[in-house]
């Protein structure tokens, strides 16, 4: 009808000049629903993990794609329900990554990390997170010039004393949203488990790792394991994330279900967003 407005036509006349250029291969009518949110889906992975939140979207494409359609509708959420003064605590990963890239105007918030950087890629640096975002927000950032993981846990307390991370992991206890990412051990899908040395792998292997969320690892069960290994990080802890009011993760891709059911049952979480394949995959141990 506002084709037949437009151009003056019966909307009779242009349905046939639609049909005749279908034919003859002139048109072609596609329907695409990547980033639609389904509702139902959503309630059901919310009700089934315990959680306040679930934002599940339709995608399609590559690995590279997929994280760029769920770091959309994270950016989204976050653009929707952010408020003024609060302090956003953002992790590290690759569809945070993505996330960050797709903001483009929070309300005025304060942004700090709240891990050391993990690997050499800048692009992917929780640090250039932190700075997309609080360029987005007109706000504060704190950033952690500093790795995740060091040799021992004499190196990291000496670290903590330094001023600038000092003063970033001073908010830590301030956070009211924290955006994280979530680390698979089993099938392998972690940054964080790729840099370790052998004997760290036997290690917390040994220990049960499955899953990891800001430098917090967790076993199946969600029970938190690698207590030494926690001394030698430069990251928010278990305890501090557990009193954030809103923990968002944002993972995809189905392979990663057994480790966002880990992270699920520790109660770090509150909120949840991903893919159909990753909540379909979640759902199927019921």
């Amino acid at each position: 009808m506002e084709i037949a407005k437009e151009l003056g036509l019966s909307r009779f006349k242009v349905a046939r000049l639609l049909e005749q250029a279908k034919a003859t291969g002139m048109v072609a009518i596609t329907l695409r629903d990547v980033g639609f949110v389904d509702e139902a889906l959503s309630e059901r992975l919310r009700a089934h993990l315990g959680l306040k939140e679930a934002v599940v979207v339709e995608t399609l494409g590559t690995e590279a794609e997929v994280r760029t359609q769920v770091g959309t509708a994270a950016a989204t959420l976050l653009t929707e329900t952010l408020h003024e003064g609060d302090v956003l605590g953002l992790a590290w990963g690759r569809t945070l990554t993505a996330m960050t890239e797709q903001l483009t105007a929070l309300p005025p918030v304060s942004v700090v990390q709240l891990t050391g950087a993990v690997g050499s890629d800048l692009t992917e640096s929780p640090v250039e997170a932190v700075r997309r975002a609080s360029l987005s927000a007109g706000g504060r950032a704190r950033a952690i010039f500093a790795p995740l993981l060091v040799e021992n846990a004499a190196t990291a307390a000496a670290l903590r004393r330094q001023s600038d991370v000092a003063e970033a992991m001073a908010l830590f206890e301030r956070v009211t949203v924290a955006v994280v990412a979530v680390g698979s051990w089993d099938p392998p899908i972690s940054q964080l488990r790729a840099i370790l040395n052998d004997d760290d792998l036997r290690e917390l292997t040994a220990q049960g790792v499955q899953a990891e969320v800001a430098g917090i690892l967790l076993d199946d069960e969600g029970r938190l394991v690698g207590g030494d290994f926690a001394d030698r990080c430069l990251s928010i802890s278990a305890r501090q994330l557990s009193r954030v009011s809103r923990v968002i993760a944002v993972a995809a891709g189905a392979n990663k279900a057994r480790a966002v059911r880990a992270v699920a049952r520790s109660g770090l979480l509150t909120a949840l967003v991903t893919d159909r394949a990753l909540a379909e995959a979640t759902l199927a141990d019921l």
